[in-house]
């Protein structure tokens, strides 16, 4: 007889007892409730004995027990509708394809993969009469649940006599197998380490479905559905604040709000903590808080209240990593730029880049850093989510700066050898920052193309330069700034060009290094020039000279002849600027600097053509044009082609203005230089102005106008504007 039959036999017994005992106390004349209640005791024992024999007989059991082991579902639950929905068709009959099903939801820790686990799990119940089954598997505790241990907990749910269970773990898996057949389940296995602890706990057979949770995606279980969390919407996160919060929170200042939780990274858990934070002082304001989180080093301390903790959350992945990548999660938080490549990693821990690249996969892998796809040379870059980042960042180790240092060396090493290849021929100003080598089959990958690097890496470059300042590494800060100004020139990004010149002239300054201030005001005064701010200019090359003067930097004193002549050429002062370029002309040859005395040679033509001596000029700019050509600046020659062509089409010649207008738009779309592009495009413009060919001419001009907008160069946009206003008057 099994358990249950001997229940019901125990309840029919106890119940004809009492039956018996009513039948004497009626003798006595007592009708009332007591008769009632004994009579539906009788009837209760019947049908109890009934129910009994039946059982014992066999068909009418049930087969077996129903386990409903879902934990309870949040009532706060927010977003994540997209997934909801992928996770109901999987789970309906109507998803289902006859093949075993297992939805894998991966993501960081603190996104709420249990929480729309559960959540789903709940909601497709109904299609999984024969019960529902939930594990945590603890994959990231220091003892995480071992797949035996999990396989006797489900056999013992199924109704298995706990004696009759299996030891080995293949006989358990076995027995789950054939428990499981036919009968429509849903198990949820949370927290999973990887797909290891998974495997054994699978039935394969196609009633049964299986969620797992894990931070690790689980690519490789055959047939898995992977769902990837992200971070929430802004709007979901600010929901998601109020509903813990209170709504009339957010309601009462909705900019702090949002503030607060993008100051959580849009991580679920860190707004659910911080929403606990509020509602438990409804006294203090949300934009208190918010002030609170935005001091990154002791953001992780505000978020974390009773048992929810976002830096423990965070610190289960951490732990779960061998030493290296360890450290290399901890050399990543001195990163100063919002992401990183391979062979940043490898300058800060001193490793090649081909191990560099396997701790950042393991890293991904782990969830602590995001892998955002390849950049502008096609290299793959990562990313930290804040939080995690204020994390790796409280794990600094006492090397930090020397990582730091090399970091910094590598940065040099890698702009030094684009701007050679961008801009050869130059005699470059150095400082005394040590170069941290880079490996040759990355200087061959990253600079193939020294522009496309820069655009990726200019952000992190500005960054570095910061870095460099608040590290005391002054000398890097300035010579970065220095190898990037071609970069940013050509690329009109005058912001960033701003304040990285503002950083390297505080370190040249606080470092008293007179020679280093004096090529940071060179710099300075080129960004004035190109701003349309010339006396700024002046005023910059005026401090250059006093600096190169005291350091008797002859070269430097020289390189302030060109750029002088620039800013007087374009005040129209003609007679002081031929003076200035054509003595720089001399003294760069003495120096041996033939870019720049090409340079000089090209602005002194310039000059002359807007002296009207076009014949002088033409002869002037074909040999400085050669001199380009011979040291392969292509930069410098496309804007040759260009000068050439406006003193060809003053002299009466606008075919061969044309040829050479075209030669220089050419090179300038490929460089990616969109303000060469624009000036290229002006001369086409007034070649067909002068042709006759009005609407050709305005079409040319609108682009480059265009073009000049975009890259706020206003002196550009000015000149466009006449031409544009000629033309239309012809």
């Amino acid at each position: 007889m099994n358990p249950r039959t001997r229940w019901l036999v125990g309840i029919a017994s106890t119940a004809g007892a009492f039956a018996a005992a009513g039948a004497g106390w009626d003798a006595f004349g007592e009708v009332g409730p007591v008769q009632y209640t004994l009579a539906g005791v009788t009837a209760l024992a019947s049908g109890a004995l009934a129910y009994a024999q039946s059982a014992r007989s066999g068909p009418e059991a049930p087969a077996h027990p129903v386990p409903r082991e879902l934990p309870r579902d949040i009532a706060d639950f927010t977003g994540r509708s997209g997934e909801l929905d992928s996770l109901a068709r999987l789970l309906s009959p109507a998803g289902r394809t006859g093949e075993p099903l297992v939805a894998a939801i991966a993501g960081k820790g603190g996104l709420g993969k249990t929480t729309l686990a559960v959540r789903a799990a709940q909601r497709a119940a109904e299609h999984y009469p024969d019960g529902q089954l939930f594990a945590n598997l603890r994959g990231y505790d220091p003892v995480p649940a071992e797949p035996e241990a999990v396989l006797g907990h489900f056999l013992r749910a199924l109704g298995t006599d706990p004696r009759e269970i299996p030891d080995a773990p293949h006989d358990r898996e076995q027995l789950l197998r054939t428990l499981t057949a036919g009968r429509r389940l849903l198990i949820v296995l949370d927290n999973a380490n990887g797909p290891g602890q998974v495997r054994p706990l699978l039935p394969g057979t196609p009633d049964v479905a299986v969620i797992v949770t894990s931070r690790t995606p689980l690519r490789t279980i055959e047939g898995a559905h992977s769902i990837v969390l992200d971070l929430l919407e802004p709007d979901e996160a600010v929901e998601l604040l109020g509903r813990v919060a209170g709504a009339h929170r957010v309601a009462d200042d909705p900019e702090a709000a949002r503030r607060l939780v993008t100051l959580c990274g849009r991580l679920p858990l860190a707004v659910r903590i911080a929403g606990a934070r509020l509602a438990e002082r409804p006294d203090v304001p949300v934009a208190d808080l918010a002030d609170r989180l935005a001091d990154e080093r002791g953001r992780l301390d505000h978020l974390e209240i009773g048992d929810l903790d976002v830096r423990s959350t965070f610190m289960i992945s951490y732990r779960g990593l061998p030493d290296e990548q360890q450290r290399a999660f901890r050399l990543l938080g001195l990163f100063p730029g919002a992401d990183f490549t391979a062979w940043a990693l490898a300058a800060l821990m001193d490793v090649p880049t081909r191990t560099a690249e396997r701790h950042l996969d393991a890293l991904v892998s782990a969830q602590l850093i995001d892998a955002t796809g390849p950049d502008e040379t096609g290299t793959v870059r990562h990313t930290f989510h804040d939080l995690i980042r204020a994390l790796s960042r409280e794990q600094q180790e006492a090397g930090a700066a020397t990582a730091t240092g090399r970091l910094l060396g590598a940065y040099l090493t890698l702009a030094a050898t684009a701007e050679e290849r961008f801009q050869p021929g130059e005699v470059r100003k150095t400082g005394s920052h040590p170069r941290h080598s880079v490996e040759p089959r990355d200087l061959d990958r990253l600079l193939a193309d020294p522009v496309a690097w820069f655009i990726s890496e200019q952000r992190n470059l500005v960054a570095c330069v910061r870095l460099a300042v608040s590290g005391g590494f002054w000398d890097a800060a300035w010579e970065l700034t220095h190898i990037g100004a071609p970069f940013f020139e050509m690329l009109a990004t005058w912001d960033d060009w701003e304040v990285s010149v503002g950083l390297a002239l505080e370190a040249a300054r606080r470092s008293d290094n007179g020679w280093a201030e004096a090529i940071t005001l060179f710099d300075t005064g080129a960004l004035r020039r190109d701003l349309g701010r010339l006396d700024e200019a002046l005023v910059a090359y005026e401090g250059a000279r006093a600096g190169y003067t005291a350091a008797g930097d002859e070269h430097g004193l020289a390189t302030l002849l060109l750029l002088e002549g620039i800013v007087h050429r374009n005040l129209g002062d003609w007679d002081r600027a031929a003076r200035l370029l054509g003595e720089g002309v001399v003294r760069l040859g003495a120096a041996g600097d033939r870019r720049l005395a090409a340079q000089s040679m090209r602005s002194l033509a310039i000059v002359l053509g807007g002296q009207g001596r076009q014949g002088e000029a033409i002869p002037l700019f074909q040999e400085a044009l050669a001199e380009f050509q011979s040291l392969g600046d292509r930069r410098a020659e496309a804007y040759a082609w260009r000068n050439l062509a406006q003193a060809q089409l003053e002299h009466g010649e606008p075919a061969a203005s044309a040829r050479s207008f075209g030669r220089s738009l050419e090179m300038t779309q490929g460089l990616r230089d969109q303000r060469g592009q624009a000036r290229a495009l002006q001369g086409l413009g007034r070649v067909s102005a002068a042709e006759g060919a009005a609407a050709a001419a305005l079409r040319r001009f609108a682009r480059a106008r265009q073009i000049a907008e975009e890259t706020h160069d206003h002196v550009l946009t000015r000149e466009l504007d006449r031409d544009i206003a000629a033309t239309n008057r012809t």
